[in-house]
């Protein structure tokens, strides 16, 4: 085999410049052996043929365009079983089944497979479709390019079986009612007003799903009235269960080429009563755990002689309001019990208990109660006017004509703790508040009275060392207050934090509000409207009739400092 040097030309040009090199420096010692070179300049060439992605260059950044559709794009009478999207480059499904929105949807019936052809989408039915009715195809993101993953534009058709194109559209927001934040993916389904269909049992005839802003729009709708319900799916069932938050209209929305945009906020309407999802027992205590937060806990004996109110003080709320503890006390030991729980919407339970607590063993590896009281946020320094938290391990009640403790200041002059000008117990004895107002220079030290302050459970609280703390003259909190513009007579309102949970709650304060003693951070305030002046702000309704109450969520984040009074006005 005898091969030319020119003849190679087209091969080594191929190659990268190092490779050049070493090529060079190869066929300078094989140059009288025309086999070797002729196998070298073969296999540069095979190189160059190779299929393989590019080396090196800019990424594709151009998504596919929408080209060409079959049927086109708003046709009439269509008959065909199938549909075709043609791209302008080289496509791939993703996710399909998760992205493909079909409406109305298709009956159970009439499934589709999907096919791809390089450039071309196709999705073909396997009954007809149904006649007079217009289709909407959207894809969503379903379709990407083969390189990037790329979503295509314009990844939508509509046509219509029958000689007319429906023109019915609905359009809107959907955000959560407690918070204003936009719902990303909350699913948005109509349903036809005088079908017998419901959300909870069957999937809707029109269905779409909102974006990143919480944006949704249905077109091609039949002119009618719809039912219009937006939930987050969490199980993607299609379907709103109980337990996930939906949106709902108290009446029917006639849908019509110019339906006004929809502001839809969800809520979490709970028809189920609280349902117990352990019980664990120590010899002092047992706890009743329950898959939602309770808004109160009653315990009742079966025996009428019993001391119904010692019992109640040792039935606690603990873990974020979603477990029982039931404290074993002089009150409370084995036995049969009632206990009934209430949840934040008013559903009740009420289970009979019969309540056995273990002997502690010898070993005494078995959980007790922890023995000592704490000061909440164990400051180094306190403020003149301030406050400090104590909290108790178990509740303790007051002993009536006594004072909880003393104040020392400057270790010269000391003085009861008056109640509640100085001091308050929480109504569920596990925290006492001394509220400050000293002339102290150096520090102050304040020891609680064991003789006043009691254990329901009779042990000891661990209160044997008073608490010395320096004073300070800068106030550690904030404050935020301001006035109260509105016509409501009954509302609540409300601090979070940024993470919108509840630190605080003013009842129906009259024209002005204040919070006081604000740890730094950032805020938010929430006003919860009781339109029908009933007492108690209305979540929602289990039936999807009857709308919740109107909320106010103040966009603004406030940054509350050490220090510093801020105001903000309210108005609603």
């Amino acid at each position: 085999m005898r091969v030319g040097w020119a003849s190679m030309f087209v091969g080594i040009t191929c190659l990268r410049p190092a490779a050049l090199s070493i090529l060079f420096v190869i066929l300078a010692w094989c140059r009288r052996q025309p086999s070797l070179a002729g196998l070298l300049a073969l296999a540069a060439l095979g190189g160059c043929a190779a299929v393989g992605s590019p080396q090196g260059g800019p990424r594709d950044r151009t998504p596919p365009r929408l080209v060409a559709t079959s049927p086109d794009s708003a046709a009439r009478n269509v008959k065909q079983q199938f549909i075709r999207l043609t791209f302008s480059e080289p496509v791939q499904l993703k996710e399909l089944s998760k992205q493909l929105l079909i409406t109305p949807q298709l009956p159970a019936d009439n499934s589709y497979s999907s096919r791809e052809e390089r450039n071309v989408i196709s999705l073909v039915f396997k009954k007809p479709l149904d006649p007079n009715t217009t289709y909407s195809f959207n894809f969503r993101r379903a379709i990407v390019d083969v390189t990037e993953s790329l979503p295509a534009l314009r990844q939508s058709l509509s046509f219509s079986t029958g000689p007319t194109l429906d023109s019915g559209r609905v359009q809107g927001r959907v955000v959560d009612l407690l918070t204003n934040l936009p719902a990303k993916e909350a699913t948005v389904g109509l349903y036809r007003a005088a079908d017998t269909l419901t959300v909870r049992r069957d999937p809707p005839y029109y269905l779409t799903r909102a974006d990143e802003k919480g944006q949704f729009q249905l077109n091609f709708v039949r002119v009618a009235p719809y039912r219009i319900y937006a939930w987050v799916d969490k199980n993607t069932n299609g379907r709103f269960d109980d337990g996930e938050k939906i949106a709902y209209l108290s009446a029917p929305l006639a849908v019509s080429d110019t339906t006004a945009p929809r502001t839809l906020r969800l809520v979490r309407p709970d028809r189920l009563p609280p349902r117990r999802t352990g019980l664990e027992t120590t010899p002092a205590m047992a706890s009743l755990r329950y898959n939602e937060g309770l808004t109160l806990a009653h315990l009742r004996p079966l025996e009428a002689t019993a001391d119904t109110a010692a019992i109640n003080r040792a039935t606690l709320l603990a873990s974020g309001n979603t477990t029982v503890e039931v404290l074993k006390t002089p009150a409370i030991g084995d036995g049969r019990y009632v206990l009934t729980v209430v949840d934040s919407t008013g559903n009740a339970r009420r289970d009979t208990l019969n309540l056995r607590f273990p002997v502690p063993n010898a070993s005494g590896t078995r959980k007790v109660l922890p023995a000592a009281t704490t000061l909440e946020g164990s400051p180094r320094a306190v403020y003149r006017q301030g406050q400090l938290k104590f909290r108790f391990p178990v509740p303790v009640r007051l002993v009536a004509g006594k004072a909880p403790g003393t104040l020392t200041e400057d270790s010269v002059r000391t003085r009861p703790l008056r109640v509640p000008t100085d001091a308050r117990l929480s109504a569920d004895g596990t925290q006492l508040t001394v509220l400050l107002d000293t002339k102290a220079q150096k520090d102050i030290a304040i020891r609680l009275d064991t003789t006043a302050l009691l254990a329901i459970t009779g042990q000891s609280l661990g209160l044997r060392r008073a608490v010395r703390l320096p004073v300070t003259e800068q106030e550690p909190t904030g404050v935020l207050e301001g006035p109260i513009q509105t016509q409501a007579r009954s509302y609540f309102v409300q601090l979070l934090t940024d993470k919108y949970e509840v630190v605080e709650q003013l009842r129906s304060p009259k024209a002005k509000y204040r919070f006081s003693r604000i740890a730094p951070g950032r805020y938010y305030l929430r006003v919860l409207i009781d339109a029908d002046n009933d007492g108690r702000w209305y979540a929602g309704d289990p039936l999807l009739q009857k709308p919740a109450e109107p909320v106010l969520v103040v966009p603004k984040l406030l940054d509350i400092r050490a220090g510093f009074e801020n105001t903000e006005t309210l108005t609603f």
